[in-house]
């Protein structure tokens, strides 16, 4: 839709966090560095989660460990809500504190955005 926020605004968005030694030595670049480099010259950060694949990879658990020196630009977002009830929306919002709160490792609990 057309609106005049939209003409002010530019959206990057990363290739997903590949797991696996092997899928990460076949990156011909260091990719947590262009992460890095990317997430300098932003204003926010969305770290987009799906509700049925809350596991954390050591890749992306590596890029989320780098961009702890931009933790006021990150936003958490349980994506896709909406696919499923209450109940498992719950547990899922849970279970992704929970992974989080590992890879974070701080003493206050993330905010998560539920879109």
């Amino acid at each position: 839709m057309p609106h005049e926020l939209l003409e002010h605004i530019s959206f990057g968005d990363s290739p997903s966090v590949l797991s696996g030694e092997k899928q990460r030595k076949e990156r011909s670049y260091d990719f947590t560095g262009a992460i890095l480099w990317f997430a300098a010259k932003c204003d926010l950060i969305l770290l987009l989660f799906d509700p049925h694949k809350l596991n954390i990879s050591d890749g992306f658990k590596r890029v989320i460990s780098s961009l702890r020196v931009h933790e006021d630009k990150i936003r958490v977002v349980l994506n896709k809500a909406d696919q499923v009830d209450t109940q498992q929306l719950m547990r899922m919002y849970g279970a992704l504190m929970w992974s989080l709160k590992k890879v974070l490792n701080t003493p206050e609990v993330v905010r998560i955005y539920v879109g």
